[in-house]
């Protein structure tokens, strides 16, 4: 969705419906974003991992979670959108942009922490690999003449994340491909 109301700046021109598509996307992140936190306290629990055992892990995570979309929807409020043409195409930008977003840098801190957890319990890389290649695609420059690279890091983040969900899933049928946890077989 991102890329396409991006690219709709080729064609819709600057003005008010293009600014509000754009708004749109800095709010749907707000909002969506931080519910990974849950996700991944839901990984968490089904592998059993001691802390996601306790109830108030659950009332921590959820809290953060609604904290931070709390947190978004103050910052989006007093955002000021300008006019940026890149790459060929006209698009809205928030003007106070500066690095990563604090919600974002907290989502993924704690995907990480989860993720390696996963990983140190059941030997199920993935979902770690899916955090490192948000942290690293994030991170370093790359010389393209396009901001889709970065939606491209996030697509193969959400594919990772999407992968464990299905692999860690105890309603699926998943006889060959059980996950060993501290010398039990999970399926």
């Amino acid at each position: 969705m991102d890329n396409l109301i991006i690219a709709s700046g080729k064609f819709i021109g600057d003005g008010p419906l293009l600014e509000m598509l754009n708004a749109s996307r800095f709010w749907s992140h707000g909002f969506i974003t931080p519910t990974l936190i849950l996700f991944g306290w839901g990984m968490a629990k089904r592998v059993h991992i001691p802390f996601s055992e306790k109830i108030i892990s659950f009332y921590f995570f959820f809290f953060l979670t609604v904290g931070l979309i709390i947190y978004e929807f103050i910052v989006n409020m007093h955002k000021t959108f300008v006019p940026v043409y890149k790459y060929g195409v006209l698009r809205y930008v928030s003007e106070e942009s500066s690095g990563p977003p604090l919600m974002v840098v907290i989502v993924t801190f704690t995907l990480l922490i989860i993720s390696l957890n996963i990983y140190v319990r059941t030997r199920w890389i993935w979902m770690l690999l899916g955090v490192l290649v948000m942290i690293v695609g994030s991170a370093i420059p790359i010389p393209l003449e396009s901001s889709a690279v970065t939606n491209a890091f996030e697509l193969i983040f959400l594919c990772l994340l999407w992968l464990t969900n299905y692999k860690l899933d105890p309603h699926f049928p998943q006889n060959d491909n059980s996950l060993e946890i501290q010398g039990k077989s999970v399926k």
